[in-house]
């Protein structure tokens, strides 16, 4: 499996000073969803979330998501349009329960992600263009995005986007994956990267990747390092 190098562009970094990424790769991962696909899911999510004092009524006043909402701003988006993936996790689990996709995968890092409050997405290795990955302000010109599940996704010069090239990974952060790179059922190998924007929200995003990592590992996944980039250090290697 290649090694990807991970990018956080100066103009994000200038943004947002606090900025953290971190990720993982993973193989043997078409074993390990038939394995998660076998066990009980869980099913204290919610109670996960209102044990921090996460409800339907003040979700948007919860401090990790509160920020996530000032970002979406600086992106020249309407925060209550365009919700940040944990916000959107956080209210439908709290509505009907956690997401569940029929992808065995991808519901574990939506699980994770919705408990600890902390974004997480999942890309498929063998669909991805390159082996180098960009979080930058989106080129209008240049990129090509086609949203999981449609919708209006405009790119604008202000929007955050994952990039391999011009390929947009993932929309305003984590607001929207790309349908071109996403995990599917044949997925064997993936990248999972998740990000926070303020200092506040590190550990949330420290603790959701050792969670995944975790759950992956236990599945049966062969599970490499997490990386983390930031501004000091806005270039690594995930291997």
């Amino acid at each position: 499996m290649p090694s990807f190098s991970l990018s956080i562009a100066g103009e994000i970094a200038e943004r947002h000073p606090d900025i953290l990424v971190g990720g993982l790769l993973a193989s043997d991962l078409r074993a390990a969803a038939a394995t998660v696909a076998g066990q009980p899911f869980p099913d204290d999510t919610a109670v996960a979330l209102v044990s921090q004092d996460v409800t339907i009524e003040l979700v948007a006043d919860h401090p990790l998501i509160r920020d996530w909402r000032t970002a979406i701003a600086a992106c020249g988006l309407k925060p209550s349009t365009y919700k940040s993936s944990p916000e959107q996790l956080a209210r439908r689990t709290l509505k009907s329960g956690p997401v569940r996709t029929g992808l065995a995968l991808v519901d574990v890092y939506c699980e994770v992600a919705t408990r600890h409050l902390a974004p997480l997405g999942g890309y498929d290795v063998e669909r991805l263009p390159g082996s180098s990955i960009d979080l930058r302000l989106a080129n209008p010109a240049a990129d090509a995005f086609i949203p999981l599940g449609g919708g209006d996704m405009p790119l604008t010069d202000q929007v955050a986007v994952y990039a391999a090239g011009s390929t947009v990974l993932c929309w305003a952060y984590n607001c929207r994956d790309s349908r071109e790179t996403c995990l599917t059922e044949d997925t064997e190998s993936g990248l999972f990267l998740g990000e926070a924007v303020t200092a506040v929200q590190h550990a949330a995003l420290r603790t959701a990747l050792d969670d995944l990592a975790a759950r992956l590992t236990a599945a049966g996944a062969q599970v490499g390092p997490i990386a983390f980039a930031d501004r000091y250090h806005p270039s690594i290697t995930i291997e």
